[in-house]
């Protein structure tokens, strides 16, 4: 890598989220402060479900904030019907 490169994450948003943020998220950092542990988060969640994870939040199953609360659950209901754990990293 370059001397002072510093990686960037880009994507694209509506109009409506990029004026919420901006109303909401207003010091210096934040949204990196913020982003960087909700990516890190979902990513790990991805890894150790696998793919599951993103199909749930696509198809609008269950928000983001609703992914942990969803997979304890289902891992729950295979511990009792299969007697192990059922998740397995990616």
């Amino acid at each position: 890598m370059n001397e002072g490169y510093i990686p960037r994450f880009s994507f694209e948003i509506s109009e409506e989220l990029k004026e919420r943020a901006n109303r909401i998220l207003t010091t210096h950092g934040l949204r990196k402060a913020l982003l960087t542990p909700v990516l890190e988060d979902l990513l790990d969640l991805i890894e150790e479900h696998g793919n599951i994870v993103v199909g749930l939040i696509l198809d609008g199953s269950v928000k983001p904030r609703e992914v942990l609360r969803t997979m304890a659950q289902a891992e729950k209901k295979a511990r009792k019907a299969y007697g192990k754990r059922t998740s397995k990293k990616v």
